[in-house]
């Protein structure tokens, strides 16, 4: 019996440090030391770390323009903005990068700005 209680609480904190969060499915773009990452209606800043340099550099492939959206996977938490903070009420921290596509070609609503 006590071999199986050692046995669950390693499997439980094994599990607690692989959990990477939520998976989340959206649009995704990096332009400009900015990122944003839409989930439907909501709009949701990124946390800028390594990831999103990962996931902006795997972006590219499927990008005709900077400002194109990418639809990705990812796994990462929700993080609430705080009351000093501009933006959107939520930053979204990614911690794993599960897929990246191209967006639906009927989908890609950009707007350009100049030329």
């Amino acid at each position: 019996m006590k071999k199986v209680v050692i046995l669950l609480l390693f499997i439980a904190f094994v599990s607690c440090k692989t959990d990477q969060g939520t998976s989340y499915t959206g649009d995704f773009v990096y332009y400009a030391d900015a990122a944003v990452f839409q989930i439907g209606n909501d709009v949701h800043g990124v946390v800028l770390n390594d990831k999103v340099d990962t996931l902006a550099e795997q972006a590219k492939q499927f990008q005709n323009e900077p400002t194109d959206m990418v639809k990705v996977e990812v796994l990462g938490e929700l993080i609430p903005k705080k009351d000093n903070e501009e933006g959107w009420p939520f930053k979204l921290k990614i911690n794993k990068i599960v897929s990246v596509n191209a967006l639906d070609k009927n989908k890609n609503d950009v707007i350009k700005l100049g030329k």
